[in-house]
C-alpha cells in the first residue's frame, strides 16, 4: 500500500512515517501545500499551495491501484477530498491530525460539511474530539478514531535564551492557550520567575509582569531547552473544551518535565491530576495561583508526577502506535 501523505504545514521532505516503517511493510509519499513560489506567497486566499498539494496528490492517487490518501488537518482534508470525489472516487482517504482550535461557524462550516462527507475514517487526538466532531459537522460518528498524539521526544538544544541561573517555570504553545490570565496571576506572585514561548497572536495585548520573560516563534529546540531547565511546564487552555495543547503535553511527557494543565474534555486522555499532572479549572486565577506556587514549592512531588508521565508516554504515545495503525488499515483494505 502507498500512503500519499498531503499537508500545508510540512515541507516536501517530510517523510511522516516513513523512518518508523524499518519493515518496509509500505511505501510513502508526501505532497506539501507550503508555499513555493511568489504567486503562492502572495495570494493567501484561495490558499494556491494546498490546492496545487492535493491536486498532485489525487492524480498519483488515481494512477497507483494501491493508493491511500492521507490528508493532515480538516482544510487540506476538505480540498483533497473534493477533488478525490471527481478524479478518483474509489481511493480511500483518510483525514489525519483532525483538529480545530474553534469551531467553524457559518459558511465555513457548511462548506467543510460538505466537503468533508464520503471520507474513509477521520483520526483524532481525544475521544472528546470524537463525539465533538461528527454531530457538528454532520459525519458518520463511526467513522471516527482516537489516536493518541504520537511523537519522538523532543530534542533539546544546548542554548537557553533566557539567560536565567535560577529557578523558574515556563510556559510554551501557542494554541488554545489563556495567557491573559496567567499574566494576571504571575503579577501576584513576584516571587516566581516565569517563561512564556509563544506565537505573536496568542500573546497580543497581553500585558506581562516584570517576572515574566516573553519570546516568540523560537526555534524548537531552543523552545525544548527553556522547557527542559525550567522546573515545570504550565499548559493554561482557554476552557474545560479546548483541544489544543497534545504537542505540548506529550512532548514534555518524553523529556520528564513536571506539568500543570488545564481540566479540558480536550487533554484528559493525556493526563491524570495528582498522578501524572496537576490540573486546575479553566479561569480560575485563585486555583491557578496555588496550583503554580505549589508546582514550584513541591519540586519532589513534580519530579514523580513528570517520571510516571514519562513511562506512560513512551508506551502510549510512540510513532510505532501510527504505523500500526496504517498497517491495520492495509489488512482492512485487503491491500
Amino acid at each position: 500500500m502507498k500512503i500519499i501523505s498531503i499537508s500545508d504545514l510540512m515541507g516536501p521532505d517530510w517523510p511522516f512515517l516513513g523512518p518508523h516503517d524499518t519493515g518496509a511493510s509500505l511505501s510513502w509519499a508526501t505532497h506539501s501545500g507550503v508555499p513555493r513560489n511568489t504567486l503562492e506567497r502572495r495570494i493567501r486566499r484561495p490558499h494556491l499551495g494546498r490546492y496545487r498539494a492535493a491536486w498532485t496528490a489525487v492524480q498519483q492517487a488515481r494512477a497507483v491501484p494501491d493508493a491511500l490518501l492521507v490528508s493532515h488537518l480538516p482544510l487540506m482534508a476538505a480540498a483533497t477530498n473534493v477533488l478525490r470525489r471527481r478524479i478518483c472516487p474509489d481511493a480511500p482517504h483518510i483525514g489525519f491530525s483532525f483538529n480545530f482550535t474553534d469551531l467553524p461557524t457559518g459558511a465555513r462550516r457548511r462548506y467543510l460539511s460538505r466537503a468533508l462527507r464520503g471520507m474513509t475514517e477521520y483520526v483524532v487526538y481525544s475521544r472528546f474530539e470524537r463525539d465533538l466532531y461528527p454531530a457538528h459537522f454532520d459525519l458518520d460518528p463511526a467513522l471516527f478514531r482516537f489516536l493518541p498524539w504520537a511523537m519522538e521526544a523532543p530534542r533539546p538544544g544546548p542554548h537557553n535564551p533566557t539567560g536565567l541561573t535560577g529557578d523558574y517555570l515556563c510556559a510554551i504553545g501557542g494554541e488554545g492557550r489563556d495567557y491573559a490570565l496567567l499574566a494576571r496571576v504571575m503579577r501576584d506572585l513576584p516571587q516566581i520567575a516565569m517563561v512564556v514561548v509563544a506565537r505573536p497572536y496568542s500573546i497580543a495585548g497581553i500585558d506581562f509582569p516584570d517576572n515574566v520573560r516573553v519570546f516568540t516563534n523560537l526555534p524548537l529546540d531552543q523552545t525544548w531547552r527553556v522547557a527542559c531547565d525550567s522546573g515545570g511546564l504550565v499548559v493554561p487552555l482557554v476552557s474545560p473544551d479546548t483541544a489544543c495543547g497534545h504537542i505540548t503535553l506529550v512532548g514534555a511527557q518524553l523529556l520528564g518535565i513536571p506539568l500543570l494543565v488545564t481540566r479540558s474534555r480536550g487533554v484528559e486522555d493525556y493526563v491524570t491530576d495528582g498522578d501524572t499532572a496537576r490540573l486546575v479549572t479553566a479561569g480560575d486565577a485563585h486555583d491557578l495561583t496555588r496550583a503554580i506556587t505549589a508546582l514550584h514549592e513541591d519540586r519532589a512531588g513534580a519530579r514523580a508526577r513528570a517520571a510516571a508521565a514519562q513511562t506512560k508516554a513512551r508506551h502510549n504515545n510512540d510513532p510505532s502506535r501510527w504505523l500500526a495503525y496504517f498497517q491495520e488499515h492495509k489488512q482492512r483494505l485487503g491491500l
